[in-house]
């Protein structure tokens, strides 16, 4: 990597960290209007990655029913308003209806393909809404923060461990730079510094803390996989350009997308 691209690379990271984070813990409709974005972006990178299958997403009924679900889900928790999720379900029947009339060739694949794009990109977004409302019933941006604190904590150490002592493959079919030893490194870290800020997660138990902690080691590295899946199946580098040196949204949001399900599900039976 030369300098430039690592400049590139630092500074763009750092922003990306720094906006998300601000947005997180400004105000509610700050987070909301920054996930909306990266919802939609979400979408129109998978999209993309589609056609190399020659498959062709209905991209413009992707975006209204993922937005519509992101948006219901905001509005359920902010203000007690769920019945947009009635609207929702009509619209995914819609957008089946609408694929009769595409002519686009492969519909069976073409409808799949945008039914999975909002199961795997606006869902893990909408069910983050909800984590906060899950413990005290009030908007807490530290509990929003914290899964994405640990998927940093755990991508940075795995890294740093694997570039020092990874000898022994983690998934060589999928991943080939991903070692057992940083996985192992990271995994550790991420629990350890989980524990160290669990007493400044109000809502979350000591308990809590470790093991949403260990789902984020666990479902991070299997999410990474699953987004390296992707793209080795169409021979493509990143899922997108938007941020230099780290590549799309997918890139930097694919561990994060396949944890929030887990955690949410495991809050749900404990609360």
């Amino acid at each position: 990597m030369t300098v430039s691209n690592f400049l590139k690379r630092t500074i763009s990271g750092f922003l990306f960290v720094v906006i998300l984070t601000g947005c997180i813990f400004i105000h509610p409709i700050c987070f909301y209007v920054l996930f909306f974005v990266i919802n939609i972006l979400g979408l129109v990178e998978f999209s993309r990655m589609a056609k190399h299958m020659n498959i062709h997403v209905n991209l413009v009924f992707c975006i209204i029913c993922g937005s519509v679900l992101f948006t219901v889900g905001f509005l359920h928790n902010y203000i007690n308003y769920w019945d947009g999720y009635l609207f929702f379900f009509l619209l995914t029947f819609i957008m089946a209806i609408r694929e009769l009339y595409r002519n686009k060739g492969n519909g069976f694949m073409n409808l799949a393909f945008s039914y999975y794009a909002i199961l795997y990109i606006s869902l893990p977004f909408t069910l983050l809404i909800y984590l906060p409302y899950q413990t005290s019933g009030t908007w807490m941006p530290e509990i929003i923060f914290f899964p994405f604190l640990l998927v940093w904590i755990n991508d940075t150490f795995a890294y740093l461990f694997g570039c020092k002592f990874g000898k022994h493959k983690l998934f060589p079919r999928i991943s080939p730079k991903k070692s057992w030893e940083g996985a192992i490194g990271g995994g550790i870290m991420t629990i350890v510094i989980g524990l160290l800020v669990a007493p400044y997660i109000e809502g979350y138990t000591i308990v809590d803390t470790a093991i949403i902690s260990c789902i984020v080691v666990v479902f991070g590295i299997y999410g990474d996989l699953l987004e390296s899946l992707f793209k080795r199946s169409i021979e493509v580098k990143d899922s997108g350009n938007i941020l230099p040196g780290h590549g799309g949204i997918l890139d930097r949001f694919d561990a994060i997308i396949f944890t929030i399900p887990a955690i949410f599900v495991y809050m749900e039976f404990m609360y």
